[in-house]
């Protein structure tokens, strides 16, 4: 239960994502599984462009502006986002420690390198663009568990 003066996790995420521009992002949990789900992509080899991955991996900057939020940290469920995220992180963190550095300055550790292979598409413009050898269709053998909203139970511990 949220305490007076208090935000809701979406009401807190949609402040940050709209005070950033963001005009779709108004659900933490639809963030998070996207990320999740780009993740679980990149594991299987992504099959996109390299266009295509820059915006699907920007959901993963609307979430490091959400948790690096101090507001954000007070608002309910923030411990369960937190922990979503941070499984998605871990899995696509090792990842990338496989796949070439593109951006070795870049601040935000996601947006350094990527994933070690890829479908044609995503290999060919990557080729093409940054001049980086990646193989087709390595596929990792992972899995993002939990990264999706988790059931809650009630304070009388009913769900």
């Amino acid at each position: 239960m949220t305490e007076p003066g208090e935000q809701t996790l979406s009401a807190a995420f949609t402040r940050v994502a709209t005070a950033a521009g963001w005009l779709w992002s108004d659900d933490p949990w639809r963030s998070c599984e996207g990320w999740r789900s780009l993740v679980e992509d990149c594991l299987e080899g992504y099959e996109m462009d390299y266009s295509e991955y820059l915006h699907d991996i920007s959901v993963r900057d609307l979430l490091d502006l959400a948790l690096n939020d101090e507001a954000t940290w007070h608002a309910d469920e923030f411990e369960d986002f937190l922990s979503a995220v941070r499984r998605s992180d871990d899995v696509f963190r090792e990842l990338i420690a496989r796949g070439p550095v593109i951006r070795p300055d870049e601040p935000r550790w996601w947006r350094r390198a990527l994933p070690p292979h890829g479908g044609e598409a995503f290999v060919k413009d990557v080729q093409e663009r940054l001049s980086s050898p990646l193989p087709a269709h390595g596929r990792a053998q992972a899995k993002v568990e939990g990264a999706s909203r988790p059931s809650r139970i009630g304070k009388d511990g009913v769900w």
